[in-house]
């Protein structure tokens, strides 16, 4: 990548120097791309130490990109240079920050921040709205910067997630009845999808395979592959083979699974709601740190397949199987899958 920002400063660690900081405005795209990470934050400490400057922010929701070296839950510490001959930021208590990081390798604290990086106040303590970026007036700063992270999680999620075809695949498509274990028979697992291929395994019961509940106490295997005639399942042994799509059960897509039943988001859902599957500019959701089960209730109205991947109409609720009254706090469309790969979307098979 060619950076074309034109920067005469001196970063952070470096003595002062005589000249003035000088960098030319550059569009809010290109702070967010060169950014190790973007974060808004408050400023709620500023030390001088020597020749810089420690800056302790209080995190005001999760980053737009990259992750934050925390010292305490929610508080962000950064170095900047003392002076602003040196780009240094010149610390606003109370004000409100967009802060555009680099991280600076066996540095204390290990990252920083500089005037030519596009840091600067967002918000004043007196209300007001300092100048913004070069085409992004201040009140849609955060718009554009949910637009950004938004092209980010899409572009991770259209390279991680899998595809049904996919011979290879190892994250969830699908969950598969096996019928025969109903009345007592047995299936034959074979290397590949083809009855002459060799049988690796000859099982009987749910417990020899990875299984998700598709109803109440009701296990399917995990489909990890479909193809006409054959679906790729794993043994509990941890290898992979095929079963014939003659000898099984009913099929049920991912696609079709969290429609119409008791959902939630889990810890792989970005955060972000589009306004259409794949299309326009995001809607953010700070999702609660402190929900160790990261479990995100919502309704599931409707899917669609987009590029091949499940994308669901969801309502995010604010309560779920409390007795308190149900609020929908966001509604619009997510990708089924998170950028790991992994589905992002579930339901409780057991209900409340």
């Amino acid at each position: 990548m060619i950076w074309q920002l034109a920067v005469v400063c001196t970063l952070a660690l470096m003595p002062a120097v005589s000249h003035a900081c000088r960098c030319a405005q550059q569009p809010l795209g290109t702070y967010y791309e060169r950014a190790h990470a973007v974060l808004i934050a408050r400023l709620a400490a500023s030390t001088q130490e020597d020749d810089r400057r420690i800056l302790d922010f209080e995190l005001l929701g999760t980053p737009h990109k990259g992750e934050a070296d925390k010292r305490r839950t929610d508080t962000l510490r950064l170095g900047t240079a003392r002076s602003s001959a040196t780009c240094g930021i010149q610390p606003v208590a109370d004000a409100v920050y967009v802060l555009f990081t680099n991280r600076i390798e066996d540095s204390e604290p290990g990252q920083w921040v500089d005037t030519c990086s596009g840091t600067r106040v967002l918000l004043s303590p007196d209300g007001s709205q300092p100048q913004g970026f070069v085409d992004v007036p201040p009140r849609f700063v955060l718009q554009q910067l949910n637009g950004l992270a938004g092209m980010d999680v899409l572009r991770d999620v259209a390279a991680n997630a899998p595809s049904p075809e996919d011979h290879d695949n190892v994250q969830l498509v699908g969950l598969l009845d096996l019928k025969a274990f109903a009345h007592g028979g047995f299936m034959d697992v074979h290397e590949g999808p083809d009855a002459t291929t060799q049988k690796i395994a000859r099982i009987d019961t749910y417990e020899q395979v990875r299984t998700k509940e598709v109803g109440y106490e009701q296990p399917a295997a995990i489909v990890y592959a479909r193809l006409p005639q054959w679906y790729r399942i794993r043994l509990g042994s941890d290898s992979f083979g095929w079963v014939a799509a003659a000898e099984s059960g009913t099929y049920f897509a991912y696609a079709e699974l969290p429609v119409r039943r008791l959902a939630y988001l889990n810890e792989h859902w970005s955060g972000f709601l589009w306004p259409d599957a794949g299309a326009g500019l995001p809607m953010r959701h700070e999702r609660a740190r402190d929900d160790a089960r990261h479990e995100y209730p919502v309704n599931v109205l409707e899917s669609k397949i987009v590029g091949g991947m499940p994308w669901f109409r969801v309502e995010l609720l604010s309560e779920i199987c409390t007795g308190l009254e149900e609020k929908v706090l966001l509604s619009g469309w997510v990708p089924g899958y998170g950028r790991s790969g992994k589905p992002g979307v579930w339901f409780f098979s057991r209900g409340c």
